[in-house]
């Protein structure tokens, strides 16, 4: 088999142990936790539980974790932890050729060990690492976005993947089979994260993907072809069919580097080519304040993904879109020195206030911002702000290379992790409870039962 054949690369690396050293092990100790809290803090909103649950006649708990229980199907199970995972776009990310969110695996991980317990902590964590090594290093080596393709895609590739391993103890028809049918499946429009199609859809895709990839693998159990040759046949090959010819690619050997320099989501709910820039603007909030009828223009420098992305949005017609906008979200975190999810709403008591003050907002590509996010030794995510008055002084011009979600910057990060995840389940765990579900999980060893953390979240109920 050719040697850039993904399905042979996949099933090779799931077949081979991880060295699963200390740093690693407490990685995606942190990855587990901030995805509890997000699952959790989304759990309290009665729409967004109710549009997670679905159809299903499951019995409900205000502990998200004790629902999941309850649910008869796999499928399921993985859609509603994955639409709680990812529903405020305040989970970890992931950004190279292609962007996306590694912990939007977490729902399909967590199902297979709540439904097969006999394991132990570590290939639960092992099982989570390879997920999230599988889809960051495809984004490092291929762009779904510039051929107009969404990124859940490689959520689909690597949840599905990764269960089939799991599910079929490691049988290599299975696994291959599981990864091919999903590339006949083929990649799904971004259109809905652009105007003028900007919708919900974004916070469900990633649930939409897992699930579907979880389906898949079950059907390929059914024993047929394997379709070895689906990726790159001449005439209905994937990579003929949705790539143009070009190569679908890992772009590093696969290990567990990922998990390790995954993006946290630490302080703002905010897409995160955008962190940094919030982040300046918090600094520089007090000055504009209290020079604000003085200020004339406001510049933000940044790197090309955030410009193509993010920016120079005309029209911004609901709360996905506008969580999506450089100008927006600087614009609400110089009026409040802060950027909270509510801000984004239509009924938030200064909504018109940031629209008035984006329209005043500059945004242009820094050239060495660009060569330092693509260079892979910096991966820098970086973002200037500048105010300008008239009476032709201006501001400091702040520079935050790297927001503090960034590996470079994980050991400052750590405390603010724990204040992050205190307050998303302040809604429903107590206090007492919420320390002790930090402390438990990350003092997990390797060798405890699985089952040890699905206790830590639900007991005391």
């Amino acid at each position: 088999m050719d040697s850039n054949n993904i399905a042979v690369q996949i099933l090779d690396y799931l077949s081979k142990p991880l060295e699963n050293d200390e740093n690693h092990f407490l990685s995606a100790k942190l990855a587990i936790l901030d995805t509890i809290g997000c699952i959790v803090q989304a759990s309290n909103y009665e729409k967004v539980h109710s549009f997670a649950v679905a159809e299903t006649s499951v019995e409900l708990s205000k502990n998200p974790f004790t629902t999941v229980k309850n649910f008869n199907s796999l499928m399921d199970s993985t859609w509603y932890l994955t639409v709680l995972t990812r529903w405020f776009d305040y989970n970890d990310t992931f950004l190279a050729k292609e962007w996306g969110h590694p912990s939007d695996n977490f729902g399909s991980i967590y199902t297979f060990f709540q439904r097969n317990n006999n394991y132990k902590f570590v290939d639960f964590t092992t099982a989570l690492t390879k997920a999230y090594e599988i889809q960051g290093s495809l984004c490092l080596g291929t762009s779904l976005n510039k051929l107009g393709f969404d990124h859940v895609f490689f959520v689909k590739l690597a949840s599905g993947s990764v269960f089939s391993y799991l599910l079929s103890d490691g049988n290599s028809d299975i696994v291959k089979r599981t990864i091919n049918n999903i590339l006949m499946d083929g990649p799904s429009s971004r259109a809905y994260r652009h105007f003028p199609n900007v919708g919900k859809r974004k916070s469900w895709a990633a649930a939409d993907a897992s699930k579907r990839g979880i389906e898949l693998s079950q059907i390929s159990r059914t024993t047929d072809e394997v379709y070895d040759t689906i990726q790159n046949q001449e005439d209905w090959g994937f990579e003929n069919i949705f790539m143009k010819n070009s190569e679908l690619s890992f772009g590093k050997d696969l290990d567990d580097w990922v998990i390790q320099n995954v993006l946290f989501k630490v302080l703002f709910p905010a897409e995160f080519h955008g962190q940094s820039a919030v982040e300046a603007a918090t600094q520089l909030s007090s000055e504009f304040n209290q020079n604000r009828d003085k200020v004339e223009k406001i510049n933000i420098y940044t790197h090309e993904p955030a410009v193509r992305i993010i920016s120079n949005k005309k029209e911004l017609k609901n709360a996905s879109d506008r969580d999506h906008s450089l100008e927006y979200m600087v614009a609400a975190a110089l009026l409040y020195g802060d950027l909270k999810y509510e801000m984004y709403e239509d009924n938030f008591s200064g909504f018109t206030e940031i629209n008035e003050l984006r329209k005043i907002i500059h945004v242009q590509e820094e050239p060495k911002f660009t060569e330092n996010y693509y260079e892979f030794s910096k991966r820098h995510i970086s973002n200037s702000i500048e105010i300008l008055y008239n009476d032709h002084t201006q501001s400091e011009k702040i520079t935050i290379e790297n927001p503090i979600g960034h590996p470079s910057r994980r050991e400052e990060a750590v405390p603010l992790l724990e204040e992050k995840f205190m307050k998303n389940v302040e809604s429903t765990f107590s206090l007492k409870k919420a320390k002790k579900v930090w402390n438990e999980i990350l003092n997990l060893k390797k060798d405890d039962e699985v089952k040890k953390l699905f206790s830590i979240l639900i007991e005391d109920e």
